[in-house]
C-alpha cells in the first residue's frame, strides 16, 4: 500500500517540514489529456487548470479556485530576489494574511527552475497553507496554496497537477526523446552498488536489495546491508520483505490474464460476479465496473483506518460489506482518489471469476496468483502466506521510524494489518522473484510475454491525472520522464518501502526493496541513479531525494527533544474511547509515557512540536497521526481533514 503508517498531504512538488507531506506521484503525458497549459496575459508562464476548476487573471497573481471553492491557488512572479519577501508580498496581492511560516526550507527545483524555496504554516481552524518560490532567469516565480484540509483530501491530485504545470514561459525541458541506451556495463552497475551501500546509512535503511534487468537479462541482484537493526543476517536476493502497492500492479496483471482467458471482462459490472457488492449510491453499485476498481479513478475516497483498526476481525467478505457505506469526493474520472478497499476488491473479482465462492474470496485470491502468476514466473518465494513467513529465517524484520529520529524494528505481525486488503498489497517476495517479475513486463512489449502486449497497453493506459507530467492506468503510475515511458509503481507497508520502474521502449528496468518503512527518498534516489547510469547523465538528478533526507533529519531532531505528555493531562486523558466508525482505543500509561493502543497496534503520543494544544503519534505504525484530547468534553480526535475520527469517553 501506498502511505499507510500516515495521511500525507502533498500540494507543491516537494517534501515539506513539519506536516506529514511526501511527493504525489503523477500526470498524464501531454499528447494524452484534456488540459492544455495556457500562458498569463502577459505572456510569462503557463498553468494547467485542472477540469472544472474556475480561473481568473484580473488580479496581479493569476488565481484558481476548485469546484466548490474551498480551494484557492495563486501563480505569479515577483521582481524581489529574497524567496521570504517574494512570499509574503504574494500573500498581500491576493489579499490573504497568512501565519509567520513555521518552517522555510530548500527545496528540490523542478525542470526549468534553478532553485526552490518551500513555506510551511501552522493549520489554524482546519485551513492549510503551503507557498513555495522558485527561481528562473533572476525571476522569482511564486505559488501560494489555501484550502480547507477536508478539501484538500478530496482535490489533492487536482491542486498537484496545477502546482506542476506551472512553468516559466522560456523553460527548455531536456528530453531523451528518441535516444536508446547503451548496454549497461559493468563500471555502471558497480557505480549503482556503491552508491547503494553508500546511502544506506544516508537514509537509515537497514537492508536493500536490488534488481536491474536490461535486454531481458537480470544484469544486477544483489542484497545490501542487514535484514534486522542489530544482527549480522545479511539481505540476500532470497530474503523475503513486503513489496507494499508493488502488489497492485500483479492485481491487475492478473486480472487482464483472466480476461484473456474470457473468464473476466474490463467493463462487466462488479455485481455480476460479487453480488453482495454496493457502494453508498445505489445507481453507481449497479454499474460500476471491473476496471473501474483499479483505475485510481473512481472519486472513493482513501479509507485506510477502517480496515487497519479493525484488521483482526476482517477477511475479504467483510471488507466487501463495508463498501456500502462509502460516497465518492469527486465524479467519475474527475480526480486521482487512491483506494486499498477497491483494489482489493479487484483482486476479488478476479478470484470469482476464477471459480471461487463467497466466503472464501481470501483464498481464492490468494490460489489464483500463486495458479496465474506465481507459478508460471517461477516465483517460488512470493506468497501472501504470513505463517509461512514468519516460519522461514530468511525474512527481513521491518523497521518503523520514530521521534528521535532512528528506524526501530516492529514484530513482523503488524504487518498483518494489512491482510484485509491483501490484494492491494500485502504480499511478500525477494529480490530475485521480482527480477523474474521484471523480466516478464518486459518481454510483454516482445510479444513473449505472460500476458499480450495489447493487455499491458491497456493496464498503461492513462485513466486520470495526478500531476503535470503523470497519470494513473490500471495499477501503475505512467510518466513522461525525460520523453520516455516510465511505467512504475511503489509500495509502503509499516515497516518496508518497494519501487519497481521500467522504460518499456528502452527494455531497461529495475526493482528495489528495502526493510525500512517511510524510506521513499531512498528508493527515489536509487532509481534515479539508475536512470543517470543507463543514460549516461549526470549524477545530480537525486538532489530531491536528498533534501527530503536532510528534511526529515531535521523534523526528527525537532521531534527527539519534544518530552512525554505532562504527567497531569495524561492522567487526565487515560481511560477507553470508542468512535462509531473504528471502534474501540485506549489512552494507557506505561510509566512516563502515554500509550495509544488501538489493539492492533501501540505506540507512545507526544505533544506536537509544530502544533501547540495538538499531539502526534510519537512512535510505532501509526507515526505522525495527528491527535487533539478535549478534556472538557472527554473526546479524542484522531486524524484530520476528511480522514478525521472523533472517539468519544467509554465510562
Amino acid at each position: 500500500m501506498k502511505r499507510l503508517s500516515a495521511m500525507t498531504r502533498c500540494l507543491i512538488p516537494v517534501c515539506l517540514a513539519g506536516a506529514a507531506l511526501a511527493a504525489l506521484p503523477v500526470a498524464t503525458l501531454a499528447e494524452e489529456t484534456p488540459m492544455r497549459p495556457r500562458t498569463d496575459p502577459a505572456g510569462r508562464f503557463s498553468l494547467v487548470a485542472p477540469e472544472g476548476w474556475q480561473r481568473d487573471d484580473a488580479g496581479p497573481l493569476v488565481r484558481l479556485t476548485s469546484p466548490e471553492g474551498d480551494i484557492a491557488l495563486w501563480f505569479g512572479l515577483s521582481d524581489m530576489n529574497v524567496p521570504a519577501e517574494a512570499i509574503a508580498a504574494a500573500w498581500t496581492a491576493a489579499g490573504e494574511t497568512a501565519p509567520a511560516p513555521q518552517a522555510i526550507v530548500p527545496a528540490p527545483p523542478r525542470p526549468g527552475f534553478e532553485a526552490a524555496t518551500a513555506f510551511v504554516y501552522p493549520a489554524e481552524d482546519g485551513i492549510f497553507r503551503q507557498a513555495v518560490a522558485e527561481s528562473h532567469g533572476g525571476r522569482m516565480h511564486v505559488t501560494l496554496i489555501r484550502g480547507a484540509m477536508a478539501a484538500l483530501d478530496r482535490r489533492g491530485a487536482q491542486v498537484n497537477i496545477a502546482v506542476t504545470g506551472f512553468r516559466p514561459a522560456d523553460a527548455v525541458t531536456e528530453t531523451l526523446a528518441g535516444l536508446s541506451p547503451a548496454a549497461l556495463e559493468a563500471a555502471d552497475l558497480a557505480a549503482l552498488s556503491a552508491y547503494v551501500e553508500e546511502n544506506l546509512g544516508r537514509f537509515d535503511v537497514p537492508g536493500a536489495v536490488v534488481a536491474v534487468v536490461q535486454g531481458g537479462e537480470v544484469r544486477m541482484l544483489s542484497g545490501f546491508g542487514l535484514r534486522a537493526r542489530g544482527s549480522d543476517d545479511p539481505v540476500t536476493p532470497q530474503t523475503r520483505m513486503m513489496i507494499g502497492s508493488v502488489g497492485k500492479s500483479m492485481t491487475t496483471l492478473l486480472m487482464a490474464r483472466l480476461v484473456e482467458e474470457g473468464r473476466l471482462s474490463w467493463d462487466r459490472p462488479v455485481q455480476d460476479l460479487l453480488p453482495r457488492f454496493a457502494v453508498a449510491d445505489p445507481e453507481l453499485s449497479a454499474t460500476i465496473t471491473v476496471q473501474n476498481l483499479v483505475c485510481a479513478c473512481s472519486g472513493v475516497p482513501r479509507r485506510d483506518m477502517e480496515f487497519l483498526f479493525h484488521a483482526s476481525d476482517l477477511d475479504a467478505e467483510a471488507v466487501i460489506g463495508s463498501l456500502s457505506e462509502f460516497e465518492f469526493f469527486t465524479g467519475f474520472g474527475e480526480a486521482f482518489q487512491y483506494s486499498n478497499q477497491l483494489v482489493a476488491t479487484g483482486g476479488w473479482v478476479a478470484a470469482a471469476a476464477d471459480r471461487a465462492a463467497w466466503g472464501g474470496l481470501d483464498a481464492g485470491y490468494a490460489r489464483t496468483i500463486e495458479d496465474r502468476l506465481f507459478a508460471p514466473l517461477g516465483m517460488t518465494r512470493s506468497t501472501l502466506d504470513f505463517v509461512a513467513v514468519m516460519a522461514d529465517p530468511d525474512h527481513a524484520m521491518p523497521h518503523a521510524p520514530h521521534g528521535a529520529g532512528i528506524r526501530a524494528i516492529l514484530p513482523v505481525e503488524t504487518e498483518a494489518a494489512l491482510l484485509p486488503v491483501a490484494p492491494a498489497g500485502a504480499h511478500w517476495s525477494t529480490g530475485a522473484d521480482m527480477a523474474r517479475y521484471l523480466q516478464a513486463l518486459l518481454a510483454i512489449g516482445e510479444g513473449n510475454g505472460i500476458v499480450s502486449p495489447e493487455s499491458l497497453a491497456h493496464l498503461t493506459t492513462p485513466q486520470v491525472p495526478v500531476s503535470a507530467t503523470i497519470s494513473y492506468g490500471l495499477g501503475w503510475f505512467v510518466e513522461d520522464w525525460r520523453g520516455h515511458r516510465l511505467i512504475h509503481h511503489g509500495g509502503n507497508t509499516f515497516g518496508f518501502t518497494s519501487d519497481l520502474a521500467f522504460l518499456p521502449e528502452a527494455g531497461a528496468g529495475i526493482v528495489i526493496l528495502t526493510n525500512a518503512g517511510r524510506a521513499n527518498d531512498f528508493v527515489q534516489a536509487v532509481r534515479a541513479r539508475f536512470l543517470e547510469l543507463l543514460f549516461d547523465l549526470p549524477q545530480d538528478h537525486h538532489a530531491g531525494a536528498l533534501l527530503a533526507r536532510a528534511e526529515a533529519d531535521r523534523r526528527a531532531s525537532d521531534w527527539a527533544a519534544v518530552q512525554p505528555v505532562p504527567a497531569e493531562t495524561a492522567a487526565a486523558a487515560e481511560g477507553r474511547y470508542r468512535s462509531p466508525v473504528l471502534g474501540e482505543v485506549s489512552l494507557r500509561r506505561a510509566g512516563d509515557r502515554l500509550i495509544f493502543d488501538i489493539a492492533e497496534m501501540a505506540g507512545e503520543i507526544r505533544p506536537d512540536p509544530a502544533r501547540p494544544g495538538r499531539w502526534i503519534v510519537w512512535e510505532g505504525p501509526l507515526f505522525t497521526m495527528p491527535l487533539a484530547f478535549d478534556a472538557a468534553k472527554g473526546t479524542l480526535t484522531f486524524g484530520e481533514g476528511a480522514a478525521q475520527y472523533l472517539f468519544e469517553r467509554v465510562e
